[in-house]
Order: structure tokens, then sequence, then C-alpha cells
């Protein structure tokens, strides 16, 4: 009987977390099909940090875009709810693009909430 209930216990958790990565999944997709020429847009408009010219080559046709929820480069400590952007460290979501270049270290953090980018060596974001 043991045995049952195990096995019954781990087909119920094996079920979440496949529920789970599938939802993640899908509003990964839904996120980067809605905003990606929004944040292509907003990447070649950055002209700090980049060579000149380089903005429609390193943003047009970008690697990879991938859907990030929150930014550690914020400064704000997971206990500090009381400051202002907390929503923005630890909730808000954002497409980070990489540059079509690879030899380029450069990856553009585009804002969703507020429609803004910022670019930025690979490291450092």
């Amino acid at each position: 009987m043991k045995y049952i209930v195990a096995i019954l216990a781990l087909l119920a958790v094996t079920k979440l977390y496949v529920q789970d990565q599938i939802y993640r999944s899908a509003t990964s997709d839904a996120l980067i099909a809605a905003y990606r020429s929004n944040a292509i847009l907003a990447c070649q408009k950055i002209r700090s940090d980049q060579p000149a010219g380089s903005a429609q080559t390193y943003w047009a046709n970008p690697s990879a875009i991938t859907v990030q929820v929150g930014r550690a480069d914020l400064g704000v400590n997971l206990w500090q709810i009381s400051d202002p952007r907390w929503d923005a460290a630890y909730r808000q979501p954002y497409l980070v693009l990489t540059s079509a270049d690879p030899r380029s270290p450069l990856t553009c953090t585009y804002d969703i909430n507020v429609n803004t980018a910022t670019v930025a060596a690979s490291g450092s974001t």
C-alpha cells in the first residue's frame, strides 16, 4: 500500500511540474510574440553603449529573445517591499534580446510596462 501511495504522490508532483512548465512556456511565447517588434524598435533607438551605426544590425534580427521576470541590477533587496522599485526588481516581465552579432557582448533589456530599453554588456544586465 505504501508503494501505491508513493507512486500516486510522485504522479501528482509530476503533473503539477509539467503543468507549470507548459504554463510558463506558453506565457513566455505569448509575451515574445506580442512585444517582439516593440522591443526591437526600442533597442534600435538606444545609441549609448553601441558602436556608431550598428544599432540597426545588432537588433534587427536578434539571435535570441527571452523573458526575464525582475531585474537584479536595480539594487533592491527582497525584504525591501516598501521600495517603489520592488515590483520592477522582482515582479515585472522584461524581454532580453541578444545581439545578432555573435562577437558582440551586448544585450538589450526591454521593459514591457514602460516601453523602454537599456543596452548593456552581457555580464552587467
